[in-house]
């Protein structure tokens, strides 16, 4: 199982170039940037450059907000950049900041990413001369490869949290990338055995498919620092309105009181009120939480249910500047890369 870091949230290019050549020499065996405050693309483009080993790619591109034609060919130019190590997550984004920043109709969702992945799928892997032909109810598609890929098969994650939008990962994608919200309970009941039925009945091989999930990692030496940084965190899935695909996992997974207390507090601005309210459950089973020591343990409990943990750094109250900060994750990875 590889360890991942998340990157894209730091002040600047620099900033994200150095720590990612850190977190390799760490042990970290894959780098991905996400799309938020920044492009995921640029940023993914100056990490392949800082790192010469780790598989780099996005987790994950907005779909509402590029073609996918043009996605794909970024993809082709990233891999062939990296020399081969660069894979492609795609997501719908958060409906709420697709239709608050770039008055996006982030309707038919399905429908879009099933068009969006047998597309970018089949322009990643043309060779030279190559055709695509696609013609669905959201996309379209005529096209003819200029140049052989440098991979015979770039893979493509559909980042994916509800029923639907997992069967539909499975049919389509190479992967199958969960958000920072998962339990061990919530890949072996719903997500697997949701995608891997899809698969088959799709005529693909389940085995073929890999499980990359997003964690909240928040390492610290002093355990009840960590927890307070992950209550504050969870909670600021709710400012300044609820995050829709976490709010729903909280739900499916049993957490609806806490959510509606969440939903009604964050927005109002009642920060302290709701972090007394976060269940210790949802500490302990939906983030890696705690000593280096304790989040290696709880890390080993994803064996043979995700392929990949793509942690998400919570920062910690009174934690040092500059790459110090790293220090209990660096020393996570090299615990986990020791097991």
């Amino acid at each position: 199982m590889r360890l991942g870091l998340l990157l894209g949230f730091e002040d600047s290019l620099e900033t994200i170039t150095t720590l990612a050549r850190e977190a390799e020499s760490a042990g970290f065996g894959s780098l991905y940037t996400v799309e938020a405050g920044r492009s995921a693309l640029g940023p993914a483009a100056a990490v392949i450059q800082a790192t010469s080993r780790a598989r780099v790619g996005t987790y994950v591109v907005n779909a509402y907000a590029r073609d996918p034609w043009i996605t794909a060919l970024e993809a082709r130019d990233l891999d062939e950049l990296s020399g081969g190590r660069f894979v492609l997550g795609v997501g719908t984004g958060n409906r709420h900041m697709n239709e608050w920043y770039m008055g996006a109709d982030s309707s038919r969702p399905l429908a879009k990413m099933r068009d969006y992945l047998e597309i970018v799928r089949a322009v990643v892997a043309a060779k030279a001369g190559g055709a695509v032909r696609y013609e669905g109810p959201v996309h379209q598609i005529q096209w003819r490869a200029s140049w052989d890929p440098t991979s015979p098969r770039i893979p493509v994650y559909l980042s994916a949290s509800g029923p639907k939008m997992v069967r539909l990962a499975g049919e389509v994608a190479d992967g199958v990338a969960v958000g920072i919200m998962a339990s061990t309970g919530f890949l072996a009941d719903l997500v697997r055995p949701n995608a891997r039925a899809a698969a088959s009945g799709a005529g693909r091989d389940p085995d073929a498919l890999v499980f990359p999930i997003g964690a909240q990692v928040s390492v610290n030496r002093d355990a009840d620092l960590a927890r307070e940084a992950t209550r504050l965190s969870i909670c600021g899935l709710f400012h300044p309105v609820p995050h829709p695909y976490y709010d729903s996992q909280l739900r499916q997974l049993g957490f609806a009181e806490f959510a509606d207390q969440a939903t009604a507090l964050m927005p109002a601005g009642h920060t302290r009120e709701a972090m007394n309210l976060v269940p210790d459950e949802v500490i302990d089973t939906m983030t890696i939480t705690g000593t280096p020591q304790q989040c290696a343990a709880r890390i080993a409990r994803y064996e043979g249910l995700a392929d990949e943990i793509v942690a998400l750094r919570i920062a910690q109250r009174g934690e040092p500047s500059g790459l110090a900060a790293y220090d209990d994750l660096f020393e996570l990875a090299s615990l986990t890369a020791d097991r």
